[in-house]
């Protein structure tokens, strides 16, 4: 019997490490394709809002897996051009819609085809980011964002570093690389957070800037959250889900993490083994309110950042 358990033991831990094959990363992919195109176009029909936790990270991921060779809808030029056009209108207050969404706006800039990119428009959508920069650095965070389940600063931190990784695709700028000082201030006296995200973003940061050894303390802390099964929840207390595991999954493969090494097996791993059929994750709410049952936003949230994050393990 003993003899037993330990064969048991052994080849179940042979099959958690072993590497998913390429095909399998590319058919979870494909599988949330349409899932992506059909419920985020609904948003936008239904809701005419270019949200921060959905059309950013919609038109991103869909735009990363036309680039790794999958069929994705024709109109995603249309949908592009709306999320813009959405982020450089006035709103019934007068203001420029993005300025109330900058988290958004920043996946819009990560969403732009290299081949077919307005500098003219990026550059609109630059000069939103800098807006409402407060003394020390920070901004707040916009939107819905303020009720998440994690303490209002840690999202103002996090608001911060997407605001300040978007700058940064224009550090050239004088006016930005100011921006982007003060900004820095603040996020190096930030408490860490309780998020997986506040950690992500550390990463993200110290890769674009080629801090290495900041990227390199922050690689041995994100992985060092990761759970038994594989994956991280989006509070790093959390069961694991596929927001808070994309993510990590994603930053640490922009960080040069190797497609071989165990913590990027086991991540793609439970990616692959707990999608839905119909292409989504089930994620709980990221809100306060909602925290304890699955919910739509979260999971289409949550299913955009687990394509994201499959696709950094795919060859270009």
């Amino acid at each position: 019997m003993f003899l037993f358990s330990s064969l048991l033991l052994a080849l179940t831990g042979a099959v958690a490490d072993a590497q998913p094959t390429t095909a399998e990363v590319r058919s979870t992919v494909e599988r949330s394709i349409p899932y992506i195109e059909k419920q985020g176009l609904w948003w936008i029909e239904e809701k005419k809002c270019a949200s921060c936790h959905r059309v950013g990270t919609m038109l991103w991921s869909l735009q990363n897996a036309k680039q790794h060779g999958f069929t994705v809808s024709d109109r995603l030029q249309e949908w592009t051009d709306w999320a813009n056009d959405k982020a450089l209108s006035k709103n019934d207050k007068g203001q420029l819609a993005g300025t109330t969404n900058k988290e958004g706006v920043v996946q819009q800039l990560f969403a732009f085809a290299p081949a077919n990119s307005d500098p003219e428009t990026r550059k609109k959508l630059i000069g939103l980011l800098s807006v409402d920069q407060r003394p020390d650095g920070s901004w707040k965070a916009g939107g819905q964002l303020p009720f998440q389940k994690r303490a209002k600063p840690e999202t103002d931190a996090v608001s911060t570093m997407w605001l300040t990784l978007g700058l940064l695709t224009a550090a050239d700028d004088p006016q930005n690389q100011k921006t982007i000082q003060q900004a820095q201030t603040f996020i190096d006296k930030s408490t860490p957070g309780k998020s997986t995200e506040w950690y992500v973003m550390k990463l993200l940061l110290a890769t674009s800037q080629k801090q290495n050894q900041q990227r390199d303390q922050m690689i041995q802390q994100l992985q060092s959250l990761q759970h038994e099964d594989g994956g991280w929840g989006w509070l790093t207390s959390d069961p694991s889900d596929a927001l808070g595991t994309g993510m990590a999954l994603f930053a640490l493969r922009k960080a040069g993490v190797d497609l071989q090494a165990e913590p990027v097996r086991r991540a793609e791993q439970f990616l692959i083994s707990t999608q839905k059929k119909d292409g989504s994750w089930p994620v709980k709410g990221t809100k306060a309110k909602k925290k304890d049952r699955i919910e739509e936003t979260a999971v289409y949230w949550g299913t955009t950042w687990a394509v994201l994050g499959l696709l950094e393990c795919l060859p270009q």
